[in-house]
């Protein structure tokens, strides 16, 4: 689970901290379950400051992989309902 750093140790306003939550949050939901490296948890923090389209983007990509995956395998991926996938 990615933990979002602490605003006090970073040079960062409000609007960017708030807005880095949330994509945090985002990921944490798509990630559920997903042992991650401390670089890999670097570099999801970090791209948690782009953009909230290319998050969003990215994320999508990360479900499809998953569904395609589990439906090769006869498993299950959670179905997203996002608005970019329609």
């Amino acid at each position: 689970m990615l933990k979002q750093p602490e605003r006090e140790n970073r040079n960062v306003n409000d609007l960017f901290y708030e807005m880095e939550g949330r994509q945090i949050q985002k990921m944490n939901k798509v990630l559920a379950g997903v042992e991650l490296t401390k670089a890999e948890e670097r570099t999801l923090i970090w791209l948690a400051g782009w953009e909230e389209s290319t998050v969003d983007h990215l994320l999508s990509v990360i479900e499809k992989a998953a569904r395609i995956r589990a439906d090769k395998k006869g498993g299950y991926a959670h179905k997203s309902n996002r608005e970019s996938e329609k």
